[in-house]
């Protein structure tokens, strides 16, 4: 997915969310005025994870903080995993386990502050496993699960993650896959999940666990790694997306099942759903 332009004025919105959350509100001004400066050099026909690598590149180089969502990533972590004995439990009495693991996974996608400002977890758990998605390819990733060897799983976001991590489970007791292999950002970038985050998880826990971190230090760093990652997704058995930031990077490998909650026009708009839809769909659309 290519990025549009609003996300350029979104990015600057996602600036000064990072310096709020980092106690970095002092340094608004000059953060802004070079993420600006380095957003007019690149060419805005790439995707828009791939602005926003040299977008954090830019805050972590000016103020120094390696990672300003560290408070507020464990804080959803410890949040997601006290709701998992409850949800194990209603995945588990449900007629359709994986959906449900499915439909949960994606609910924990709210946890988003790249995309908003504050959400409901409690409220979009419910709303969300009650829900029709507005593009429901699941029995396709159902059948595909069958058999398969190696399980390869991009995670988005902290707190989302415990989510994913019911769904991984859910996948190996039903199918007892060889690997189920994470993939997390190198480097930290808005909330996204890193090795420390999955771990907090437990994500080593599942049985088969696997770990892979994609660079996200640097646009150039991204460029130069992108053809092992397309490697991954061939070699898989299954390859499965989580969140919109990894829609926006992988959204033309047709090998991929992406999972998400749709949170603004842009990702919408490439998709043809609303804002708020649930979407269970397979890349190269």
């Amino acid at each position: 997915m290519r990025a549009r332009l609003e996300c350029i004025p979104c990015y600057l919105r996602q600036t000064l969310r990072a310096l709020r959350f980092g106690g970095l509100e002092d340094r608004a001004e000059e953060v802004l005025r070079a993420v600006m400066l380095r957003l007019t050099e690149l060419d805005w026909s790439l995707t828009p994870m791939e602005l926003g690598f040299e977008v954090y590149r830019v805050i972590r180089e000016v103020t120094g903080v390696e990672d300003p969502y560290a408070e507020v990533k464990s804080r959803s972590n410890r949040l997601a995993l006290s709701m998992l004995p409850r949800l194990r439990e209603i995945v588990w009495r449900s007629s359709d386990p994986l959906r449900t693991a499915v439909l949960a996974s994606i609910a924990g996608n709210i946890v988003d502050y790249g995309a908003l400002e504050s959400f409901d977890i409690e409220g979009t758990v419910n709303r969300v496993l009650r829900s029709k998605p507005a593009i429901d390819e699941y029995e396709e990733l159902k059948s595909e699960l069958k058999g398969a060897e190696e399980v390869l799983m991009f995670l988005d976001n902290a707190g989302e993650a415990a989510f994913d991590r019911l769904l991984a489970e859910t996948i190996a007791q039903l199918y007892s896959p060889e690997k189920i292999v994470f993939v997390v950002k190198a480097t930290p970038m808005i909330n996204d999940v890193t090795l420390k985050d999955a771990l907090e998880v437990g994500l080593n826990e599942v049985k088969g666990a696997e770990f892979r971190e994609v660079p996200s230090s640097s646009l150039s760093d991204y460029a130069a790694f992108k053809p092992r990652v397309e490697e991954w997704i061939k070699r898989a058995d299954v390859a499965i997306s989580k969140g919109q930031g990894n829609y926006e990077l992988l959204s033309h490998y047709r090998e991929v099942f992406f999972l998400l909650t749709v949170k603004c026009n842009a990702v919408a708009s490439d998709l043809g759903v609303r804002v708020g839809d649930v979407v269970i769909a397979r890349g190269g659309r």
